[in-house]
């Protein structure tokens, strides 16, 4: 064999082995990369993006969806079943929350710290009764009878709630444990239905007569130890608010008149002060405030019919609207779409929004089918 050819193959030979070399180093460093990086990543795992903007979370109707204390997560009950779960954004079942499914489920409040709940029940005489629920413990207490709002205080562990007294046929506005022990009236109330939250980062209790199109709305709030009631606002027919998370600021949506056909949205300080008009015929039930307090995201109805009563006509669930979806900046009036209209890939009613902690996300129930539904944004 000639020199040049013992050099080529030789060649051929060193090339062939730093290709197997190379092969087993850039094996080795990737399975070593992607073992280090499960042990020490604390972030979850990016998502993988959906087909659409707009997709189902959960299979089938669900009541009181919230998102869960660690906020990489969804709680809600089963409509049908009354099964409480836990699900990821994507609606995969991580946990059952309780043991013991809720029979006869209209409605849940929960606690700020997502540990307990307030469990409202259809009666057979179609009233409601109510019982508190403890996740920790499982355990659940009924509560007494005659109520028929509440409410969770927001920086406290106790609730608020309205109680007729069937003996005095007095209305009363009260404050108690999360089981009905150790309450204390706040105020007497004129209203037969009434609306009540607290003023967060406040001692204030915020109430209203709930909204009628034909009856003017009294905003007023009253201080959690008692006292007399002041007036924040008593202009606008058929009115509902929301509080920013600072308590400085209340949305406000109500009839454009006494029996009108439009609805108006607004704000107002907590002084009932700086009214703003926001030019947007939407509802409450459909905004929900960014955590800054420098925007709302909302869904804005479409498909109302011509001479319509609002909001009465509304929730009486007389119609469905067929909703798009936008964000506000209050400070500057400017509107952006979330999702462009050709986008949405269906009808919906859109109620019960909430985001999650970065915002990326906005969650909303559809009053068409029941469902939880995922906005990405």
């Amino acid at each position: 064999m000639s020199i040049l050819k013992k050099i080529f193959f030789l060649s051929v030979f060193v090339f062939v082995l730093s290709l197997l070399f190379w092969g087993i180093y850039k094996l080795s460093f990737k399975d070593n990369s992607a073992t280090v990086a499960d042990k020490t990543s604390t972030k979850p795992a990016t998502p993988v993006a959906a087909a659409n903007k707009i997709e189902p979370v959960s299979g089938e109707a669900v009541i009181a969806p919230t998102l869960a204390a660690d906020g990489n997560s969804l709680n809600y009950f089963l409509e049908k079943s009354g099964q409480l779960l836990q699900v990821d954004f994507y609606g995969k079942v991580q946990q059952t929350l309780s043991a013991k499914n809720i029979s006869n489920l209209s409605d849940a409040y929960w606690s700020i710290d997502k540990l307990k709940l307030v469990i409202k029940t259809k009666a057979s005489d179609n009233g409601a009764t109510f019982s508190f629920l403890d996740l920790a413990s499982g355990e659940t207490k009924p509560l007494k009878d005659n109520l028929d709002e509440v409410a969770w205080q927001t920086n406290a562990n106790r609730i608020l709630y309205k109680y007729y007294s069937p003996e005095t046929k007095e209305r009363t506005l009260n404050v108690a444990d999360p089981d009905g022990s150790n309450w204390t009236k706040i105020a007497d109330l004129n209203y037969k239905s009434l609306s009540v939250a607290q003023i967060p980062k406040t001692g204030l209790i915020s109430f209203w007569n709930t909204g009628d199109a034909y009856v003017q709305t009294n905003f007023q709030a009253i201080p959690l130890l008692g006292g007399t009631a002041k007036t924040i606002l008593a202009t606008g027919f058929g009115a509902d608010y929301l509080w920013n998370f600072s308590g400085d600021w209340a949305l406000i949506s109500h009839s454009d008149s006494q029996g009108g056909a439009k609805m108006e949205l607004g704000m107002v300080n907590v002084n009932g002060g700086e009214y703003k008009n926001l030019g947007i015929p939407t509802f409450i039930d459909k905004c929900v405030w960014a955590e800054n307090g420098q925007a709302i995201y909302y869904a804005l109805p479409g498909g109302i019919p011509d001479n319509s009563v609002l909001p009465n006509d509304y929730k009486a669930g007389k119609f469905k609207t067929a909703d798009t979806f936008w964000k506000v900046n209050i400070k500057t009036g400017e509107k952006t779409r979330l999702i462009e209209t050709a986008d949405i890939p269906g009808q919906y009613d859109a109620s019960q929004l909430f985001l999650n902690k970065s915002e990326s996300l906005l969650f909303f129930v559809n009053k068409i089918d029941g469902k939880l539904y995922r906005l990405t944004l």
